[in-house]
């Protein structure tokens, strides 16, 4: 009977910088006591094989994640100047209904990369944290922390350098 073994697999640098560039958020945010949740996502999404890739991801995420914010800001606006209710079938069907100009944005503006991250930014602004403190605080902190998480991402990337994309 053969038992199951570990693949023999080399941990490359981008493993390693990904590491860094999330310890970095993490030790960050409790410095500041904030969470680090969105910045270490958005490093790990945005660490790469080369500085140009992650600059090219990062932008990506950047530029989606200020339409979904700002879109968001929007709702928020309505949330609290009109009798909407927020998780009512009315505010489903309108949340619902701006993935239309959301990805339309995104289509105009020549960022259809950005099209997903747009909608999961604007969707976990208005769908989370509506009762907790103030909103517009939570959506100013989520587009922060994201791009916080970029530029430690494109940082860590172009400051330990690794053999195959030294030129990058």
């Amino acid at each position: 009977m053969q038992k199951n073994k570990f693949p023999k697999i080399h941990i490359g640098m981008r493993i390693w910088k990904t590491f860094i560039a999330a310890l970095i958020c993490a030790i960050t945010g409790m410095i500041f006591n904030a969470e680090p949740f969105y910045s270490m996502i958005a490093a790990i999404l945005c660490m790469q094989v080369s500085v140009s890739e992650s600059i090219k991801k990062g932008v990506t995420r950047l530029v989606g994640t200020l339409i979904g914010g700002v879109f968001a800001v929007f709702i928020l606006l309505l949330i609290d100047f009109t009798p909407l209710e927020p998780f009512s079938w009315l505010y489903y069907i309108i949340i619902s209904f701006c993935v239309v100009p959301l990805i339309y944005t995104n289509v105009v503006l020549g960022q259809e990369a950005s099209s997903y991250i747009t909608c999961v930014v604007f969707l976990s602004i208005v769908l989370s944290h509506l009762g907790e403190g103030n909103h517009y605080l939570f959506a100013l902190s989520r587009m922060l922390e994201t791009a916080f998480g970029i530029v430690v991402a494109i940082a860590v990337n172009k400051l330990i350098k690794n053999n195959k994309t030294e030129g990058n």
